[in-house]
Protein backbone atom coordinates (compact mmCIF):
# COMPACT_ATOMS: atom_id res chain seq x y z
CA UNK A 1 0.00 0.00 0.00
CA UNK A 2 2.80 2.39 1.02
CA UNK A 3 4.81 1.70 -2.72
CA UNK A 4 1.36 2.49 -4.60
CA UNK A 5 1.03 5.80 -2.40
CA UNK A 6 4.59 6.75 -3.53
CA UNK A 7 4.58 6.15 -6.77
CA UNK A 8 1.34 7.96 -7.26
CA UNK A 9 2.77 10.81 -5.78
CA UNK A 10 6.01 10.57 -8.20
CA UNK A 11 3.70 10.48 -10.81
CA UNK A 12 1.79 13.42 -10.26
CA UNK A 13 5.27 15.09 -9.18
CA UNK A 14 6.42 15.09 -12.81
CA UNK A 15 3.44 16.02 -14.86
CA UNK A 16 3.33 18.68 -12.57
CA UNK A 17 7.23 19.75 -13.50
CA UNK A 18 6.52 19.00 -17.25
CA UNK A 19 3.59 21.44 -17.16
CA UNK A 20 5.76 23.49 -15.55
CA UNK A 21 8.45 23.18 -18.10
CA UNK A 22 6.08 23.80 -21.27
CA UNK A 23 3.99 26.74 -19.82
CA UNK A 24 7.50 28.33 -19.09
CA UNK A 25 9.04 27.24 -22.09
CA UNK A 26 6.65 29.47 -24.24
CA UNK A 27 7.86 33.41 -22.97
CA UNK A 28 10.97 34.79 -24.47
CA UNK A 29 13.82 35.28 -21.81
CA UNK A 30 14.53 38.11 -22.19
CA UNK A 31 11.82 40.34 -24.16
CA UNK A 32 13.19 40.90 -27.23
CA UNK A 33 13.49 44.93 -27.90
CA UNK A 34 14.14 46.50 -30.92
CA UNK A 35 17.03 48.62 -30.77
CA UNK A 36 16.65 52.29 -32.92
CA UNK A 37 20.29 53.93 -33.29
CA UNK A 38 20.53 58.01 -33.31
CA UNK A 39 23.73 57.59 -34.77
CA UNK A 40 24.51 57.00 -38.66
CA UNK A 41 26.97 54.60 -39.15
CA UNK A 42 29.66 57.64 -40.49
CA UNK A 43 29.39 59.13 -37.27
CA UNK A 44 29.87 55.81 -35.22
CA UNK A 45 32.92 55.53 -37.05
CA UNK A 46 34.24 58.68 -36.72
CA UNK A 47 33.83 58.10 -33.02
CA UNK A 48 35.84 55.60 -33.04
CA UNK A 49 38.80 56.99 -34.93
CA UNK A 50 38.75 59.78 -32.63
CA UNK A 51 38.82 57.28 -29.56
CA UNK A 52 41.67 55.13 -30.75
CA UNK A 53 44.01 58.59 -31.62
CA UNK A 54 43.10 59.44 -28.08
CA UNK A 55 44.36 56.31 -26.89
CA UNK A 56 41.24 55.41 -25.00
CA UNK A 57 40.33 52.25 -27.14
CA UNK A 58 43.48 49.53 -26.69
CA UNK A 59 43.25 46.17 -27.94
CA UNK A 60 44.10 43.93 -25.59
CA UNK A 61 42.87 40.17 -24.16
CA UNK A 62 43.22 41.55 -20.54
CA UNK A 63 39.86 42.90 -19.21
CA UNK A 64 39.81 45.53 -17.59
CA UNK A 65 42.25 47.03 -20.22
CA UNK A 66 45.09 48.79 -18.08
CA UNK A 67 45.48 52.15 -19.96
CA UNK A 68 49.02 53.37 -20.18
CA UNK A 69 50.56 55.74 -17.30
CA UNK A 70 51.56 59.34 -18.55
CA UNK A 71 53.42 61.02 -14.78
CA UNK A 72 53.21 64.57 -14.65
CA UNK A 73 56.05 65.09 -12.81
CA UNK A 74 59.62 65.24 -13.97
CA UNK A 75 62.33 62.97 -13.17
CA UNK A 76 63.97 65.28 -11.21
CA UNK A 77 60.80 65.98 -8.93
CA UNK A 78 59.85 61.86 -8.38
CA UNK A 79 63.85 61.66 -7.39
CA UNK A 80 63.49 64.93 -5.02
CA UNK A 81 60.11 63.33 -3.30
CA UNK A 82 62.37 59.86 -2.79
CA UNK A 83 65.13 61.74 -0.87
CA UNK A 84 62.44 63.22 1.49
CA UNK A 85 60.86 60.33 1.91
CA UNK A 86 64.16 58.88 2.75
CA UNK A 87 64.82 62.06 5.11
CA UNK A 88 62.22 61.52 7.04
CA UNK A 89 62.31 57.64 7.83
CA UNK A 90 59.45 56.52 5.34
CA UNK A 91 61.68 54.08 3.05
CA UNK A 92 62.98 51.59 5.41
CA UNK A 93 64.42 48.51 3.75
CA UNK A 94 63.91 45.35 5.04
CA UNK A 95 63.16 41.43 4.44
CA UNK A 96 60.36 41.83 6.93
CA UNK A 97 56.78 42.31 5.71
CA UNK A 98 54.90 44.32 6.62
CA UNK A 99 57.29 47.20 7.34
CA UNK A 100 57.23 47.74 10.68
CA UNK A 101 58.14 51.87 10.95
CA UNK A 102 59.72 53.33 14.36
CA UNK A 103 57.29 54.85 16.88
CA UNK A 104 58.40 57.98 17.63
CA UNK A 105 56.10 59.36 20.90
CA UNK A 106 54.94 63.13 20.90
CA UNK A 107 54.79 62.57 24.48
CA UNK A 108 57.10 63.06 27.64
CA UNK A 109 57.40 60.27 29.73
CA UNK A 110 55.93 62.58 33.01
CA UNK A 111 52.47 62.79 29.99
CA UNK A 112 52.79 59.37 29.89
CA UNK A 113 52.72 58.57 33.64
CA UNK A 114 49.77 60.75 34.24
CA UNK A 115 48.04 59.69 31.39
CA UNK A 116 48.11 56.35 33.20
CA UNK A 117 47.39 57.39 37.03
CA UNK A 118 44.47 59.08 35.13
CA UNK A 119 43.17 55.61 33.96
CA UNK A 120 43.93 53.92 36.63
CA UNK A 121 41.86 56.44 38.84
CA UNK A 122 38.82 55.97 35.76
CA UNK A 123 39.61 52.62 35.81
CA UNK A 124 39.61 51.78 32.22
CA UNK A 125 43.31 51.27 32.30
CA UNK A 126 43.75 47.64 31.14
CA UNK A 127 46.55 44.94 31.16
CA UNK A 128 47.80 43.45 28.08
CA UNK A 129 47.66 40.14 30.39
CA UNK A 130 44.10 39.02 30.13
CA UNK A 131 42.39 42.24 30.13
CA UNK A 132 42.86 42.23 33.39
CA UNK A 133 42.32 45.97 35.10
CA UNK A 134 45.70 47.48 36.05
Amino acid sequence: MNTKNIAKNLLAGLLLTSAVGAAMAEAPYPPETKIVSTKTRAQVVAELKQARANGEILVTDQYPADKPFVSTKTRADVRAELQQARANGEMIVTDQYPVEKPFHSTLTRQQVQDELQQARDNGTAVSNANGRAL
